[in-house]
Parts: C-alpha cells; structure tokens; sequence
C-alpha cells in the first residue's frame, strides 16, 4: 500500500474510534511505555496529542515521567509551517502552551533546546510497516527534524494499530524507527 492509501484508512479507523476505545487505548500505551529502559535517557522529546484527531495522549507519558522520572527533561515541538521545519522547547517554570491555528498544542514561550541533546524521540504517526517505516500526515516535520539529531537517537513510534505489512513508496528521507509502542505490543523493529 502507498502512504497516501495507508494514511486515508488510518485516519478513518482512528475517527471510529468510541471515546471509551480512545481511552483505553492511550491507557494501554501508557503502560507499554513504563515498560521501556529509560536508564540511558537524559533528554526526551514528546509530540503533543491533537485530541480532536484522537492521536495518542502523550500527556499521560508526560505526567507519568513528572512522577517517576523526574532526571529526565522533556523538550516539545513547535512548527514552523512556512519552511516545515520544529524548534524544540524545554518543559520547564518558562515553558507556555497554546492551541495554534491547526489544533496542535504547542510551545509560545519558553527555552530551546538543541535537537542534539535529545535521546529519544516520541514520534507521531498514523501507521507504521512490518520494517519499522512510519506513515505521518506527509509534510515531512520529523524527517527533517530527525535529521538534526544524533544518529544514535532513539525513534520510538505511538500506535493504536499493529503494523501494516510493506509501505510500497519509501523515499530516501524516511527513517526507520527503532522501536514502535501499541497498546497489545512493544515491535523492536532494529
């Protein structure tokens, strides 16, 4: 199946979903996270959920990493959608949050942080295949944002859905997770 293919029936079987489903879904993604070693992370960067798209919550992570992890910052993204490029914000006392015009929560105020102090990178996607290729909503933010890190970063994917088997139209940009979270299973795909 092409992206665009995978994408169109992604997006219909999330919008299906009851809000009882959607919130034993994150629930249950939650719970996949705090099974992961996060010994080695210093610096984490989390996607932040559009509700009205049921995205995963990663909210919950957010709260649960307050609380239990507390060693570990956590940066957010903010887009620039004239040039498809994010900066990243450190969640800290300066850190402000805002719905922008597309319904994304994100930073308006608060401190950078440089995309190479971040090991591991929550990444948001609609699907991902069987060789840990992700379909996102196709403009390319976390390919070129990827790119700025470290080649060591850890790319974890958030799925309500197991994998799909061959996404058939990879381009040279696209970079393969390393591991991808669903509610019933945690796919080491490296």
């Amino acid at each position: 199946m092409t992206k665009a293919e995978i994408r169109k029936l992604y997006i219909a079987k999330r919008k299906q979903l009851s809000q009882a489903e959607y919130d034993h879904l994150n629930q249950a993604l939650l719970k996949q996270f705090q099974q992961l070693d996060l010994s080695a992370v210093k610096v984490i960067h989390l996607f932040l959920p559009i509700h009205a798209r049921k995205e995963p919550d990663t909210f919950l992570i957010r709260q649960w990493l307050e609380v239990n992890h507390p060693q570990i910052s956590r940066v957010f993204p903010k887009a620039d959608f004239a040039h498809h490029t994010m900066q990243n914000f450190a969640d800290d006392e300066s850190l402000e949050l805002a719905i922008n015009a597309f319904g994304i929560p994100e930073p308006v105020t608060g401190n950078l942080v440089d995309p190479a102090q971040i090991d591991m990178i929550l990444v948001p996607l609609l699907a991902f295949d069987k060789q840990g290729y992700r379909v996102g909503y196709g403009k390319g933010f976390y390919d070129r944002f990827i790119n700025q890190c470290r080649p060591d970063v850890c790319l974890i994917g958030l799925s309500f859905f197991g994998p799909v088997d061959h996404i058939s139209d990879l381009n040279p940009f696209d970079r393969k997770l390393n591991e991808c979270l669903t509610p019933g299973q945690h796919y080491q795909l490296t």
